[in-house]
């Protein structure tokens, strides 16, 4: 899926390692956060965000079971932010259709929760993101 992600060959492995630590860090940094009990999952909720159903996701290579259920509707967010933003100095930002196109063959591919994608659809949470062209 070329549109989710800035191609290999334009990064250096270095390079690509410095983008992905991003989850590591937040993750590192939600920690240090007092939370109440109701939101103390926060933490391990975003260090999911980019985990994907097959395990070829990242920080951990975690598998469907082992992401949580609020981080999988997460990577849904994320993923159509990432399709839709106009804001990407290496890109332009994709029609609503299109994205969602490209979100449904994630599910074709097992990348990511067909349940979660379909309510985002039918209660179409884009519109309340934003980016919706």
């Amino acid at each position: 899926m070329a549109q989710l992600a800035v191609p290999r060959g334009n990064l250096t492995p270095q390079e690509r390692q410095a983008i992905e630590s991003h989850v590591t860090h937040s993750y590192e940094f939600l920690k240090r956060i007092p939370w109440t009990k109701n939101l103390q999952q926060i933490p391990e909720i975003a260090y999911g965000h980019h985990e994907k159903l097959d395990g070829s996701g990242y920080p951990r290579g975690l598998r469907q079971q082992e992401i949580p259920i609020q981080a999988q509707i997460m990577v849904i967010a994320d993923i159509y932010d990432a399709l839709t933003a106009g804001d990407r100095p290496y890109k332009q930002g994709l029609p609503v259709e299109v994205a969602l196109r490209i979100m449904r063959s994630e599910v074709a591919e097992n990348k990511i929760n067909s349940h979660f994608l379909e309510l985002f659809e039918q209660r179409q949470i884009f519109s309340i993101l934003g980016h919706s062209k």
